[in-house]
């Protein structure tokens, strides 16, 4: 058993950039289908500070992961799927925010 809390512990920074993007997608996609509820500045603020946190944490990430590559020593590939996962959770992040592209015509 302390073999498999071993191997979440070391698979939690590559996989939680994955998991930021997938929050920012669920919440993006529930807030537009939700839109009725809300007028329409309310609705882009939402949108927009939800998007706002979420690249924040992924630059958060992905400074910490190149932090770590940059200070030598033992570099494993996690650290590199860190950087890149967080690189590829901010390219979904900034396409998840089509709906507010979307909800202005």
């Amino acid at each position: 058993m302390a073999a498999l809390d071993h191997l979440f512990r070391r698979m939690l920074p590559p996989s939680l950039p994955l998991l930021v993007w997938g929050v920012h997608f669920f919440f993006c996609y529930i807030v537009a289908a939700e839109q009725g509820r809300f007028d329409r500045v309310t609705l882009m603020s939402i949108l927009f500070i939800a998007s706002l946190l979420a690249l924040g944490m992924l630059a958060m990430l992905c400074w910490r992961a190149l932090r770590r590559l940059h200070a030598g020593g033992n570099i494993s590939l996690l650290h590199w799927a860190t950087a890149a996962c967080a690189v590829l959770g901010a390219m979904g992040v900034l396409l998840s925010c089509l709906p507010m592209v979307l909800l202005q015509y």
